[in-house]
């Protein structure tokens, strides 16, 4: 399995942005009130994100080395590494309907702070999502296996 791309993560903020910008819009067009998030809605985002890491730990103190216990079961680190790539890619996509609403809220005649600060805790949840997850995305990646490493082998993203 790849890592996942930065152009995919660029397209999937660019996606969100304009469907969070544009769903907006069509609300009040519509006569209906524009959604504001609400603050829970970052904070459960940077909270996945600290799960994420959380799950990864045992796999990672495994593949540096670090843990001598019985391998990490690998269907368990499979999983880790599927919801790490979903929560990159889920939270690339919530960045930028955030991203849509802050820009829709900022464009208004008449700037509401109530709809602004949780706009902006959403991107930073989305954004503390997309690192966790790209973290834990390195921290299951084992060490390509080279004779001359001599099982020393640092994980691809880690620093010795």
């Amino acid at each position: 399995m790849s890592h996942t791309s930065g152009s995919a993560l660029l397209i999937g903020t660019l996606i969100g942005g304009v469907l969070g910008w544009a769903g907006q819009w069509l609300l009040v067009v519509s006569g209906n009130p524009a959604l504001v998030p609400p603050v829970t809605w970052g904070a459960a985002l940077g909270a996945l994100g600290a799960v994420l890491l959380a799950l990864a730990w045992p796999i990672r103190s495994h593949v540096r080395g670090v843990d001598k216990k019985p391998p990490v079961d690998p269907f368990y680190a499979t999983r880790v590494v599927l919801l790490a790539k979903a929560g990159s890619l889920a939270g690339s996509a919530l960045t930028g309907v955030g991203i849509g609403f802050l820009i829709f809220f900022a464009s208004r005649p008449v700037v509401s702070s109530d709809a602004l600060w949780p706009s902006i805790v959403a991107v930073v949840g989305a954004l503390v999502l997309i690192v966790s997850a790209l973290i834990v995305e390195r921290w299951c990646t084992l060490p390509p296996d080279s004779p001359e490493s001599g099982g020393d082998a640092v994980p691809e993203g880690e620093m010795s």
